[in-house]
Formats: C-alpha cells, sequence, structure tokens
C-alpha cells in the first residue's frame, strides 16, 4: 500500500520469493603408499629394519590396526624403542604423511538447512579455543569471500561488530575496489571510526579504489540526510553500490541488543515498527517475517545501500543473533542474501523452527 500521511509504512515484497580422513586416534589421519601384511625381519638382511617395506608394514600395524609399539615388537622381534625409532623414521622419510584436520577451519557447510532457505549455502561456524562466536563467523565469511572475489571485481563492506574481525582473517585480497555500504552507526564498546578504519584496511590489502561514505548510518532528520546525499562524496558512493559483485554484511535481529539500529529509533519508531512486524535488519533496511522490506518514514534519515542494489550482488551475511531465528528466515526469504554464516546453536533453532 502506498505511504501516505496516515499510513506507518508500506511493504516491498522481494523479486522472485517464494573429506575429512577417518581419525586414528593419535591427532590426525595416516596414509602410507600402500597398505602390507606382516612380514618378519630376518638376520641376513632381507627384510631389516631398514628396508622401506618393513617401515610401512609397522606403520600400518601402529596407525591402522592399532597395535601398540610393544605389541609390534614382540611381533617382529624388535624392542619398542626400535619400533618407536623406525616409525619415526618412516614419517622423515614420507613413507607415513600425517594430515591433520582442523574441523573449525573450513566451517560445516548444511547444504540441507541452505535448500530449506532457498540460498546457495548456509555455513556453521565453530570458534577454537579461546576465539569468540563472533571472530568464528567473521573467519569464515572471510573464508567464503576469498572463494566468490574475483579479480578487477567490486566488493562492498557493511560494518558491524562481527565484520570489524575481517582483516584479521583477510590479508591479502584479489585486486578489487571496496565500496562501504553504511556509515557507522555507534555501539557500546566500539568507536565510530572503526567502520572507516575496516574499508580502508581492506581497501589498502586490495590495492584497488576505495569508495568511503562518510556519513553515519542514520541522522536525525530528512533534511540532514538529504543535505548528506547531496555530498559529491556521498553521491558517488552510495552510486558505485550499484555495481557490486559481492557483498559482505551482518544481519541483526529486530530487538534491542540485537541490533544497533534499535537505539537510534525512538520509543514511537520502535513500537510502530513492532507492530508492523519487523524481525530483522541489514544495513538499515528492516524485514518482516515474510521477507518482505519495509518502507517507513525512518528511511528519510538513512544513508546507505539500498534493497535493490544488494538483490544485484553476490551477498555473504554473517548472522550473530543466537536466539532470534527468524531474522535468519526472514533474510533468506528476502532475496537479499545468498550465503549465511551462523553458530551452531543458531543453525540448530532455525532448523527446528522451519519443522
Amino acid at each position: 500500500m502506498a505511504r501516505d500521511g496516515t499510513t506507518p509504512g508500506r511493504w516491498d515484497l522481494a523479486d522472485g520469493q517464494v573429506g575429512p580422513a577417518s581419525a586414528d586416534g593419535r591427532g590426525g589421519s595416516v596414509s602410507t603408499d600402500e597398505r602390507v601384511g606382516p612380514v618378519s625381519v630376518g638376520a641376513d638382511g632381507a627384510g631389516s629394519p631398514g628396508d622401506g617395506s618393513v617401515k610401512a608394514v609397522l606403520a600400518t600395524e601402529y596407525f591402522f590396526d592399532g597395535l601398540s609399539k610393544v605389541e609390534i615388537g614382540r611381533r617382529h622381534g624388535l624392542s619398542r624403542f626400535q619400533v618407536a625409532r623406525l616409525l619415526d623414521e618412516a614419517r622423515d622419510e614420507g613413507i607415513v604423511r600425517i594430515q591433520i584436520v582442523d574441523p573449525s577451519a573450513a566451517g560445516r557447510d548444511h547444504a540441507t538447512l541452505a535448500q530449506q532457505l532457498g540460498i546457495s549455502s548456509v555455513t556453521v561456524a565453530a570458534a577454537r579455543p579461546g576465539e569468540s562466536m563472533r571472530a568464528a563467523i567473521a573467519r569464515q565469511v572471510a573464508r567464503l569471500l576469498t572463494t566468490r572475489l574475483r579479480e578487477s571485481g567490486r566488493l562492498g563492506i557493511a560494518w558491524s561488530r562481527t565484520l570489524m574481525h575481517l582483516p584479521e582473517f583477510l590479508e591479502v585480497l584479489p585486486a578489487v575496489d571496496i565500496v562501504q555500504l553504511v556509515g557507522p552507526l555507534s555501539a557500546a564498546g566500539y568507536s565510530t571510526a572503526e567502520s572507516s578504519a575496516l574499508v580502508h584496511t581492506l581497501g589498502a590489502r586490495a590495492g584497488g579504489r576505495v569508495w568511503a561514505l562518510p556519513t553515519p548510518l542514520v541522522v536525525d532528520s530528512p533534511q540532514v540526510a538529504a543535505s548528506l546525499r547531496s555530498m559529491d562524496e556521498v553521491r558517488t558512493t552510495l552510486d558505485a553500490a550499484d555495481a557490486l559483485d559481492v557483498a559482505v554484511v551482518s544481519l541483526g535481529a529486530w530487538s534491542a541488543g540485537a541490533s544497533t539500529l534499535w537505539a537510534r529509533l525512538g520509543a514511537d519508531e520502535q513500537r510502530r515498527a513492532q507492530e508492523a512486524g519487523i524481525v530483522a535488519e541489514i544495513c538499515g533496511i528492516m524485514l518482516g517475517g515474510t521477507g518482505a522490506v519495509w518502507h517507513s518514514a525512518l528511511e528519510d534519515r538513512v544513508i546507505g545501500v539500498r534493497a535493490d542494489q544488494l538483490r544485484r550482488a553476490r551477498v555473504i551475511a554473517a548472522a550473530p543473533a543466537v536466539g532470534r531465528p527468524e531474522a535468519v528466515i526472514a533474510t533468506a526469504r528476502s532475496g537479499l542474501v545468498d550465503d549465511i554464516v551462523l553458530a551452531p546453536e543458531l543453525a540448530d533453532q532455525v532448523a527446528a523452527l522451519l519443522e
């Protein structure tokens, strides 16, 4: 319905809605050039301990069959210390190759959940010891980003408490241009300068052009917003978002503490948004449970990327809001994102809500 002076907002529906190796108990997976049967170590030199085939046999019995060094030594007439030395030599000589698979490195691809949500991929992040979940999500976003970006492309970057960790995991980027999607929005414990620092840090590593957005995400009045949008540096950055190849955004649930935008609204605006059924927010774009974009007077105060610009790009979304699975579902239905990275607990909550 059309917005007028008596209607607090209107809805627009989105277009087109609708391996690891086996564990061996010793910190990794082990392979030998071929699995061979038992041999005896003879005194005449045939099958001597220095023979590579003997080392392969001992390694097979130790790593694959699970025999102890004492048992192997008894079987072949060797001491436990000889067995240990030969196993070390087998590894040094490449007869044994040990591969350590870190389950948190690549995340867990949740193809079934992605299919249910109607998006390209869902990655479940696992935090490493001492790592925060926000950092773990950012690490997986960075991994996805390196597979999506191409040389001479254009990357859009939003700021959030999760995405501020991206530079930790993106030491090198393809030669791409960087576009800042939204201006800084203050959050407790974080400086608004971090938003600009993020885009300039990534821009320096990519080596391309940088379009920075030197304005807040939300200003106090439509008049101020219109004045800022008319500035050359603001207008050119917003226009640059028309040709994004990939964009990285953060998915915020619509509640206190889960969205930095929430705190910038007055009590009346918060109430109207809740009454309209808002459940999620991306770059200042507010979404209802069906994925429809909610247009309200707030839009006139927001300076940032538009929904139609995001829909033309490949969008990776970080979703840190555990406990708000409806926000993930709404975002997937909106057509604004293609890939979502989230915590294991939130993935379980989304799957349960979809059942």
